[in-house]
Protein backbone atom coordinates (compact mmCIF):
# COMPACT_ATOMS: atom_id res chain seq x y z
CA UNK A 1 0.00 0.00 0.00
CA UNK A 2 2.79 2.34 0.91
CA UNK A 3 4.58 1.53 -2.34
CA UNK A 4 1.40 2.22 -4.32
CA UNK A 5 0.98 5.62 -2.69
CA UNK A 6 4.60 6.56 -3.42
CA UNK A 7 4.17 5.49 -7.05
CA UNK A 8 1.03 7.65 -7.40
CA UNK A 9 2.84 10.69 -6.06
CA UNK A 10 5.70 10.18 -8.51
CA UNK A 11 3.27 9.94 -11.44
CA UNK A 12 1.43 13.11 -10.38
CA UNK A 13 4.69 15.00 -9.98
CA UNK A 14 5.82 13.91 -13.42
CA UNK A 15 2.49 15.02 -14.94
CA UNK A 16 2.78 18.43 -13.30
CA UNK A 17 6.31 18.80 -14.61
CA UNK A 18 5.11 17.92 -18.11
CA UNK A 19 2.20 20.41 -17.89
CA UNK A 20 4.57 23.07 -16.66
CA UNK A 21 6.91 22.34 -19.53
CA UNK A 22 4.06 22.61 -22.05
CA UNK A 23 2.83 25.87 -20.45
CA UNK A 24 6.34 27.29 -20.52
CA UNK A 25 6.68 26.16 -24.12
CA UNK A 26 3.40 27.90 -25.10
CA UNK A 27 4.43 31.10 -23.39
CA UNK A 28 7.81 30.95 -25.04
CA UNK A 29 6.17 30.42 -28.46
CA UNK A 30 3.83 33.39 -27.90
CA UNK A 31 6.72 35.54 -26.76
CA UNK A 32 8.68 34.53 -29.85
CA UNK A 33 5.73 35.46 -32.11
CA UNK A 34 5.39 38.83 -30.38
CA UNK A 35 9.13 39.49 -30.69
CA UNK A 36 9.12 38.58 -34.38
CA UNK A 37 6.11 40.74 -35.06
CA UNK A 38 7.61 43.62 -33.08
CA UNK A 39 10.89 43.35 -34.99
CA UNK A 40 8.99 43.64 -38.30
CA UNK A 41 7.21 46.82 -37.21
CA UNK A 42 8.15 50.33 -38.22
CA UNK A 43 9.56 52.53 -35.47
CA UNK A 44 6.26 54.36 -35.18
CA UNK A 45 4.25 51.12 -34.94
CA UNK A 46 6.74 49.69 -32.43
CA UNK A 47 6.48 52.77 -30.22
CA UNK A 48 2.69 52.54 -30.35
CA UNK A 49 2.82 48.80 -29.55
CA UNK A 50 5.10 49.34 -26.57
CA UNK A 51 2.80 52.10 -25.26
CA UNK A 52 -0.26 49.82 -25.26
CA UNK A 53 -1.79 48.55 -22.06
CA UNK A 54 -1.67 44.79 -21.44
CA UNK A 55 -5.33 44.55 -22.46
CA UNK A 56 -4.78 46.49 -25.71
CA UNK A 57 -1.69 44.45 -26.55
CA UNK A 58 -3.52 41.19 -25.88
CA UNK A 59 -6.33 42.30 -28.19
CA UNK A 60 -3.83 43.40 -30.84
CA UNK A 61 -1.96 40.06 -30.66
CA UNK A 62 -5.27 38.18 -30.99
CA UNK A 63 -6.17 39.97 -34.23
CA UNK A 64 -5.95 38.27 -37.60
CA UNK A 65 -3.28 39.55 -39.99
CA UNK A 66 -5.99 41.37 -41.96
CA UNK A 67 -7.43 43.04 -38.86
CA UNK A 68 -3.97 44.00 -37.66
CA UNK A 69 -3.07 45.52 -41.06
CA UNK A 70 -6.28 47.55 -41.02
CA UNK A 71 -5.62 48.69 -37.46
CA UNK A 72 -2.08 49.79 -38.32
CA UNK A 73 -3.36 51.75 -41.33
CA UNK A 74 -5.81 53.77 -39.23
CA UNK A 75 -5.25 57.41 -38.38
CA UNK A 76 -4.61 58.25 -34.73
CA UNK A 77 -8.18 59.54 -34.45
CA UNK A 78 -9.67 56.37 -35.96
CA UNK A 79 -7.47 54.17 -33.78
CA UNK A 80 -8.45 56.06 -30.62
CA UNK A 81 -12.11 55.67 -31.55
CA UNK A 82 -11.61 51.95 -32.25
CA UNK A 83 -9.88 51.40 -28.90
CA UNK A 84 -12.71 53.20 -27.10
CA UNK A 85 -15.39 50.92 -28.60
CA UNK A 86 -17.14 48.26 -26.60
CA UNK A 87 -16.45 44.65 -27.55
CA UNK A 88 -19.85 44.53 -29.29
CA UNK A 89 -19.19 47.72 -31.29
CA UNK A 90 -15.71 46.50 -32.22
CA UNK A 91 -17.03 43.15 -33.39
CA UNK A 92 -19.65 44.91 -35.52
CA UNK A 93 -17.00 47.24 -36.95
CA UNK A 94 -14.69 44.35 -37.83
CA UNK A 95 -17.58 42.55 -39.56
CA UNK A 96 -18.35 45.53 -41.84
CA UNK A 97 -17.47 45.56 -45.51
CA UNK A 98 -14.80 48.04 -46.61
CA UNK A 99 -17.52 50.30 -48.04
CA UNK A 100 -19.57 50.23 -44.82
CA UNK A 101 -16.45 50.85 -42.74
CA UNK A 102 -15.43 53.82 -44.91
CA UNK A 103 -18.90 55.29 -44.54
CA UNK A 104 -18.81 54.75 -40.78
CA UNK A 105 -15.41 56.45 -40.49
CA UNK A 106 -16.65 59.45 -42.50
CA UNK A 107 -19.62 60.05 -40.20
CA UNK A 108 -19.70 62.93 -37.76
CA UNK A 109 -19.57 62.05 -34.07
CA UNK A 110 -23.31 62.76 -33.84
CA UNK A 111 -24.13 60.51 -36.80
CA UNK A 112 -21.87 57.76 -35.48
CA UNK A 113 -23.46 57.90 -32.03
CA UNK A 114 -26.90 57.67 -33.62
CA UNK A 115 -25.79 54.74 -35.77
CA UNK A 116 -24.33 52.87 -32.78
CA UNK A 117 -27.56 53.44 -30.83
CA UNK A 118 -29.75 51.89 -33.56
CA UNK A 119 -31.35 48.50 -33.18
CA UNK A 120 -29.93 45.75 -35.39
CA UNK A 121 -33.07 45.98 -37.55
CA UNK A 122 -32.77 49.76 -37.96
CA UNK A 123 -29.05 49.49 -38.67
CA UNK A 124 -29.62 46.83 -41.34
CA UNK A 125 -32.26 49.03 -42.96
CA UNK A 126 -29.93 52.04 -42.85
CA UNK A 127 -27.07 50.09 -44.45
CA UNK A 128 -29.39 48.94 -47.24
CA UNK A 129 -30.43 52.51 -48.16
CA UNK A 130 -29.16 54.23 -51.27
CA UNK A 131 -26.84 57.21 -50.77
CA UNK A 132 -29.72 59.56 -51.57
CA UNK A 133 -32.03 57.87 -49.05
CA UNK A 134 -29.30 57.84 -46.42
CA UNK A 135 -28.57 61.55 -46.95
CA UNK A 136 -32.26 62.35 -46.59
CA UNK A 137 -32.49 60.23 -43.43
CA UNK A 138 -29.45 61.93 -41.90
CA UNK A 139 -30.95 65.36 -42.67
CA UNK A 140 -34.17 64.58 -40.79
CA UNK A 141 -34.93 66.08 -37.41
CA UNK A 142 -35.06 63.70 -34.44
CA UNK A 143 -38.86 63.87 -34.58
CA UNK A 144 -38.98 63.05 -38.29
CA UNK A 145 -36.49 60.22 -37.86
CA UNK A 146 -38.48 58.74 -34.98
CA UNK A 147 -41.65 58.88 -37.08
CA UNK A 148 -39.89 57.23 -40.01
CA UNK A 149 -38.42 54.46 -37.83
CA UNK A 150 -41.87 53.78 -36.34
CA UNK A 151 -43.42 53.17 -39.77
CA UNK A 152 -44.20 49.73 -41.06
CA UNK A 153 -42.33 48.51 -44.12
CA UNK A 154 -45.50 49.07 -46.15
CA UNK A 155 -45.86 52.68 -44.97
CA UNK A 156 -42.21 53.31 -45.67
CA UNK A 157 -42.59 51.88 -49.17
CA UNK A 158 -45.64 54.08 -49.82
CA UNK A 159 -43.71 57.17 -48.75
CA UNK A 160 -40.84 56.19 -51.05
CA UNK A 161 -43.31 55.81 -53.95
CA UNK A 162 -44.74 59.26 -53.24
CA UNK A 163 -41.24 60.69 -53.25
CA UNK A 164 -40.51 59.03 -56.58
CA UNK A 165 -43.72 60.42 -58.08
CA UNK A 166 -42.82 63.89 -56.85
CA UNK A 167 -39.30 63.56 -58.24
CA UNK A 168 -40.76 62.40 -61.57
CA UNK A 169 -43.10 65.40 -61.61
CA UNK A 170 -40.22 67.79 -60.96
CA UNK A 171 -38.12 66.09 -63.63
CA UNK A 172 -40.99 66.41 -66.12
CA UNK A 173 -41.32 70.10 -65.33
CA UNK A 174 -37.58 70.50 -65.83
CA UNK A 175 -37.80 68.63 -69.13
CA UNK A 176 -40.69 70.80 -70.33
CA UNK A 177 -38.75 73.91 -69.36
CA UNK A 178 -35.75 72.60 -71.30
CA UNK A 179 -37.99 72.01 -74.32
CA UNK A 180 -39.37 75.54 -73.99
CA UNK A 181 -35.86 77.00 -73.81
CA UNK A 182 -34.72 74.99 -76.83
CA UNK A 183 -37.78 76.13 -78.76
CA UNK A 184 -37.05 79.72 -77.83
CA UNK A 185 -33.43 79.35 -78.89
CA UNK A 186 -34.60 77.91 -82.20
CA UNK A 187 -36.85 80.94 -82.70
CA UNK A 188 -33.93 83.22 -81.95
CA UNK A 189 -31.78 81.40 -84.48
CA UNK A 190 -34.57 81.75 -87.03
CA UNK A 191 -34.68 85.47 -86.35
CA UNK A 192 -30.92 85.67 -86.77
CA UNK A 193 -31.08 83.91 -90.10
CA UNK A 194 -33.90 86.16 -91.30
CA UNK A 195 -32.01 89.29 -90.34
CA UNK A 196 -28.86 88.07 -92.03
CA UNK A 197 -30.86 87.45 -95.20
CA UNK A 198 -32.38 90.93 -95.03
CA UNK A 199 -29.14 92.74 -94.18
CA UNK A 200 -26.33 90.39 -95.09
CA UNK A 201 -24.62 91.79 -91.99
CA UNK A 202 -24.44 89.69 -88.78
CA UNK A 203 -23.27 92.71 -86.78
CA UNK A 204 -26.80 94.17 -87.02
CA UNK A 205 -28.40 91.23 -85.19
CA UNK A 206 -30.04 92.32 -81.95
CA UNK A 207 -29.65 96.04 -82.63
CA UNK A 208 -32.54 98.51 -82.51
CA UNK A 209 -33.25 102.05 -83.64
CA UNK A 210 -34.89 104.91 -81.86
CA UNK A 211 -37.69 104.77 -84.43
CA UNK A 212 -38.36 101.13 -83.62
CA UNK A 213 -38.58 101.88 -79.93
CA UNK A 214 -40.92 104.81 -80.53
CA UNK A 215 -43.20 102.75 -82.76
CA UNK A 216 -43.29 99.88 -80.30
CA UNK A 217 -44.11 102.13 -77.33
CA UNK A 218 -43.13 105.76 -76.69
CA UNK A 219 -42.37 104.80 -73.09
CA UNK A 220 -39.34 102.91 -74.39
CA UNK A 221 -37.66 106.25 -74.99
CA UNK A 222 -37.81 106.80 -71.22
CA UNK A 223 -34.56 105.02 -70.47
CA UNK A 224 -33.60 106.21 -66.97
CA UNK A 225 -34.91 105.27 -63.53
CA UNK A 226 -34.04 107.86 -60.87
CA UNK A 227 -33.41 107.31 -57.16
CA UNK A 228 -33.50 109.23 -53.92
CA UNK A 229 -30.20 109.93 -52.14
CA UNK A 230 -28.41 106.75 -51.04
CA UNK A 231 -31.38 104.59 -52.09
CA UNK A 232 -31.77 101.75 -54.58
CA UNK A 233 -35.44 100.73 -54.27
CA UNK A 234 -37.43 101.45 -57.44
CA UNK A 235 -40.21 104.03 -57.10
CA UNK A 236 -43.60 102.64 -58.16
CA UNK A 237 -44.10 105.57 -60.53
CA UNK A 238 -41.61 103.88 -62.87
CA UNK A 239 -43.65 100.65 -63.11
CA UNK A 240 -45.22 101.52 -66.51
CA UNK A 241 -41.78 102.28 -68.01
CA UNK A 242 -40.28 99.04 -66.72
CA UNK A 243 -43.32 97.09 -67.97
CA UNK A 244 -42.96 98.60 -71.46
CA UNK A 245 -39.29 97.61 -71.64
CA UNK A 246 -40.13 94.12 -70.38
CA UNK A 247 -42.77 93.61 -73.09
CA UNK A 248 -40.38 94.79 -75.80
CA UNK A 249 -37.59 92.49 -74.65
CA UNK A 250 -39.88 89.46 -74.42
CA UNK A 251 -41.12 90.17 -77.94
CA UNK A 252 -37.56 90.60 -79.23
CA UNK A 253 -35.45 87.75 -77.87
CA UNK A 254 -32.34 88.69 -79.89
CA UNK A 255 -32.10 92.07 -78.16
CA UNK A 256 -29.88 92.22 -75.09
CA UNK A 257 -29.64 95.29 -72.89
CA UNK A 258 -27.35 96.52 -70.15
CA UNK A 259 -28.83 97.99 -66.98
CA UNK A 260 -26.27 100.61 -66.00
CA UNK A 261 -26.30 101.77 -62.39
CA UNK A 262 -25.00 105.27 -61.63
CA UNK A 263 -24.48 107.54 -58.61
CA UNK A 264 -23.70 111.15 -57.81
CA UNK A 265 -20.10 111.88 -56.86
CA UNK A 266 -20.65 111.91 -53.11
CA UNK A 267 -19.22 108.86 -51.33
CA UNK A 268 -16.12 106.79 -51.97
CA UNK A 269 -15.57 105.15 -55.37
CA UNK A 270 -15.99 101.71 -53.83
CA UNK A 271 -19.26 102.67 -52.15
CA UNK A 272 -20.63 104.26 -55.32
CA UNK A 273 -19.80 101.20 -57.44
CA UNK A 274 -21.63 98.97 -54.95
CA UNK A 275 -24.63 101.33 -54.77
CA UNK A 276 -24.80 101.62 -58.56
CA UNK A 277 -24.80 97.82 -58.81
CA UNK A 278 -27.68 97.57 -56.33
CA UNK A 279 -29.63 100.08 -58.42
CA UNK A 280 -29.13 98.18 -61.70
CA UNK A 281 -29.84 94.88 -59.93
CA UNK A 282 -33.16 96.27 -58.64
CA UNK A 283 -34.38 97.08 -62.15
CA UNK A 284 -33.08 93.76 -63.46
CA UNK A 285 -35.10 91.90 -60.82
CA UNK A 286 -38.23 93.80 -61.86
CA UNK A 287 -37.69 92.88 -65.53
CA UNK A 288 -37.07 89.22 -64.65
CA UNK A 289 -40.28 89.18 -62.61
CA UNK A 290 -42.13 90.36 -65.73
CA UNK A 291 -40.85 87.40 -67.75
CA UNK A 292 -37.69 88.72 -69.42
CA UNK A 293 -35.16 85.86 -69.84
CA UNK A 294 -31.99 86.43 -67.76
CA UNK A 295 -29.74 86.18 -70.81
CA UNK A 296 -31.27 89.40 -72.21
CA UNK A 297 -30.22 91.60 -69.29
CA UNK A 298 -26.85 92.29 -67.76
CA UNK A 299 -26.68 94.56 -64.72
CA UNK A 300 -23.51 96.64 -64.36
CA UNK A 301 -22.38 99.66 -62.37
CA UNK A 302 -20.36 102.73 -63.30
CA UNK A 303 -20.54 104.36 -59.87
CA UNK A 304 -19.99 108.09 -60.34
CA UNK A 305 -17.89 107.69 -63.49
CA UNK A 306 -20.61 108.58 -66.04
CA UNK A 307 -22.40 111.72 -64.91
CA UNK A 308 -24.98 113.36 -67.19
CA UNK A 309 -24.99 116.57 -65.15
CA UNK A 310 -22.05 118.45 -63.64
CA UNK A 311 -22.01 120.62 -60.58
CA UNK A 312 -22.17 120.36 -56.82
CA UNK A 313 -25.88 120.98 -56.38
CA UNK A 314 -29.00 118.97 -55.76
CA UNK A 315 -30.25 119.17 -59.35
CA UNK A 316 -27.03 117.68 -60.76
CA UNK A 317 -26.87 115.04 -58.06
CA UNK A 318 -30.50 114.01 -58.63
CA UNK A 319 -29.95 113.57 -62.38
CA UNK A 320 -26.90 111.36 -61.76
CA UNK A 321 -28.64 109.02 -59.31
CA UNK A 322 -30.08 106.67 -61.92
CA UNK A 323 -30.16 103.31 -63.68
CA UNK A 324 -30.16 103.44 -67.49
CA UNK A 325 -31.63 101.04 -70.04
CA UNK A 326 -28.77 100.73 -72.54
CA UNK A 327 -29.95 99.25 -75.84
CA UNK A 328 -27.59 98.34 -78.71
CA UNK A 329 -28.62 101.27 -80.88
CA UNK A 330 -28.19 101.53 -84.64
CA UNK A 331 -27.81 105.18 -85.57
CA UNK A 332 -28.68 104.97 -89.30
CA UNK A 333 -32.20 103.55 -89.69
CA UNK A 334 -31.90 103.34 -93.45
CA UNK A 335 -29.23 100.66 -93.04
CA UNK A 336 -31.29 98.60 -90.70
CA UNK A 337 -35.03 98.70 -91.10
CA UNK A 338 -36.23 96.08 -93.55
CA UNK A 339 -39.93 95.12 -93.63
CA UNK A 340 -39.38 91.68 -92.17
CA UNK A 341 -37.23 93.11 -89.38
CA UNK A 342 -39.77 95.78 -88.55
CA UNK A 343 -42.47 93.10 -88.27
CA UNK A 344 -40.27 90.94 -86.05
CA UNK A 345 -39.12 93.69 -83.70
CA UNK A 346 -42.30 95.70 -83.22
CA UNK A 347 -44.88 94.84 -80.55
CA UNK A 348 -48.17 94.02 -82.15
Amino acid sequence: MKRLLILSLVVMQTACINLGDRSTSGEQELAAQQAARRAAMSEEARARYDAMTDEERARYDAMTDEERARYDAMTDEERARYDAMTDEERARYDAMTDEERARYDSMTDEERARYDAMTDEARTRYDAMSEEERARYDAMTDEERARYDAMTDEERAQEADERKREAARIEEERRQEEIRIQSELAQIEELRQQRMEDNDDPSLIGMVTEEQLREANPLLLEQSIYYDYDQYSVNTKYAPIIAAHARFLVANPTVKIFMEGNCDDRGSPEYNIALGQRRSDAVQRALLALGVPPRQIEAVSFGAERPVAFGQNEDAWARNRRADFAYPMLKDPDVYIAPSIRALTTNE
